[in-house]
């Protein structure tokens, strides 16, 4: 298991206990919940990704001041993600595999702190 990487500034991430919606430029919409710095609920709600049920455990690195980089994998994904809580904005990176070939998708949206966790 990795720690995350600790900078002077780093403290208790701004994240953690919230529910936020992801809005990306591609349709795809994802409400997250995080339950603390590494545990989160990912439900997709819109786009190719209607019905995504996933709770992941992740690594993070705050990289600025409310700016943190995320990655974990998944069955099918190696996801890496930047969280701008400061400008609510969200850039991910996924690879995957195709019949042997390792492909991408980056996508990017925008972050809204929601009142609290949708069941």
């Amino acid at each position: 298991m990795h720690l995350p990487v600790y900078f002077p500034y780093m403290g208790y991430p701004v994240y953690a206990g919230k529910t936020y919606r992801y809005d990306y430029e591609d349709g795809n919409v994802f409400i997250i919940h995080f339950f603390d710095p590494t545990h989160r609920h990912d439900q997709g709600i819109a786009g190719p990704h209607t019905g995504l049920n996933g709770y992941y455990t992740f690594n993070y690195v705050e990289i600025a001041p409310r700016v943190y980089f995320m990655y974990w994998l998944e069955e099918v994904y190696t996801v890496s993600q930047v969280a701008d809580f400061n400008r609510m904005l969200i850039y991910t990176h996924y690879t995957y595999d195709v019949k042997g070939v390792r492909k991408s998708l980056f996508h990017s949206g925008t972050i809204t702190e929601l009142e609290s966790f949708p069941s």
